[in-house]
């Protein structure tokens, strides 16, 4: 049996007889239509969340900040937690507990961007979600395509966030990802004549994972990952060690010589510790 018979063997007999070769054709151009759709689509929420980010305000809080201290923040398992995918319905976001208070503290006393190994729109959620006013006084917000990647960007590859990017003047235009989302003319995610202000001796990087900070190991404050808990006190912990420094600020020109000097994890642990104390001693009184 011939091809074009095959195909008209199932069809009603007075049904209008189409040729094989214009219904693929028409099949083609369906599919090149709905590509150019989604396309489409993905352009307009791309230019969505560009919009929507106060970059202009990025670069001013850099360009007037008196700070040389500089905290670098992650965000997913970091400072929030957020849920997995579900359907016809937005991604749950729970804010770390106290994080109002530590992000109002930390932008008070020290220049503060936010790094995440996200997709930008990700971001930009996640910000929207849990930060509030405080995203306006942030001094950069990086996102994936500033991380060094061990693959292709749309993969699961590993990303580390080389501080030395951020004294070296590394910019939007040097990442190989520049251009995922097409041509991007506006904020480079840096102000450049204040390049010379950070170095890397007085930057900090806050994150849940170690891989991240392979590059400055002793720049890391290593927190726990928060899973959504309503009895975490990472926060506050972290706001009483950062205290402690500025309280010794003389005594350490560079954060870097506090951290090295006065071990985050034997901190963290000490106060835990102290806590649990407190509370068997309530338990047994």
């Amino acid at each position: 049996m011939s091809r074009q018979a095959a195909d008209n063997q199932d069809e009603p007999k007075n049904a209008k007889y189409v040729p094989h070769t214009l219904r693929k054709h028409a099949a083609r151009r369906a599919l090149t239509e709905e590509a150019n759709w989604n396309r489409e689509k993905a352009h307009v929420e791309t230019i969505r969340w560009r919009d929507t980010w106060p970059t202009t305000e990025y670069a001013l809080n850099e360009k007037s900040t008196e700070h040389k201290q500089l905290i670098v923040l992650d965000l997913n398992g970091t400072l929030l937690y957020r849920g997995p995918h579900q359907r016809d319905r937005p991604r749950v976001v729970m804010a770390r507990p106290k994080l109002d208070e530590f992000l109002e503290f930390a932008t008070k006393h020290f220049a503060v961007m936010v790094w995440s190994s996200a997709q930008p729109e990700n971001i930009m959620s996640m910000l929207k979600e849990s930060f509030g006013d405080h995203e306006k006084k942030l001094v950069r917000v990086w996102d994936r395509r500033f991380c060094d990647l061990s693959g292709s960007y749309f993969s699961k590859a590993q990303s580390i966030k080389d501080l030395t990017r951020i004294t070296d003047g590394f910019t939007l235009a040097d990442s190989p990802n520049s251009n995922v989302y097409g041509t991007y003319e506006g904020h480079l995610g840096i102000f450049p004549e204040k390049q010379d202000h950070w170095k890397v001796e007085n930057i900090i990087l806050v994150d849940d994972s170690e891989s991240k900070a392979a590059m400055q190991k002793d720049n890391h404050i290593f927190v726990s990952t928060y899973t959504g808990s309503w009895r975490d006190g990472e926060l506050g912990v972290l706001t009483t060690y950062l205290h402690n420094y500025l309280c010794q600020k003389e005594k350490y020109p560079d954060l870097l010589g506090y951290v090295k000097d006065n071990s985050w994890i034997e901190f963290r642990n000490n106060v835990v510790r102290l806590n649990t104390d407190e509370i068997n001693m309530e338990v047994s009184d």
